[in-house]
């Protein structure tokens, strides 16, 4: 995708928490001179580079820092779709399901 080359991001944090049974990432999306990457770009990405079926990252925060061509995000990575959907809000779900296409 062209659109995953105008943005890079960087993981600040990356945790494993045994009793969500998840990986909680914190990211840093720079993305210079271009829009902040939407949630369905940063999953696909996120998917793309841990290997993971898209399904199972769940992005629950995307915050653009006004005027620096850079955001942060805090993304989930689950193991078990029943897990996830007991622990994400459904808020959250429903806005990551839009990517799911």
């Amino acid at each position: 995708m062209s659109a995953q080359a105008t943005f890079d991001i960087q993981v600040v944090e990356e945790r494993w928490n045994p009793l969500a049974e998840r990986k909680e990432l914190q990211l840093v999306i720079t993305h210079v001179a271009h829009p902040t990457p939407t949630k369905c770009q940063v999953k696909d990405a996120i998917a793309e580079k841990y290997k993971v079926n898209k399904k199972y990252v769940v992005v629950r925060k995307l915050i653009s820092e006004y005027g620096i061509g850079r955001s942060k995000a805090i993304v989930h990575i689950y193991k078990d779709l029943e897990r996830m959907k007991r622990l994400e809000p459904e808020k959250v779900l429903k806005q990551n399901e839009k990517c799911e296409g």
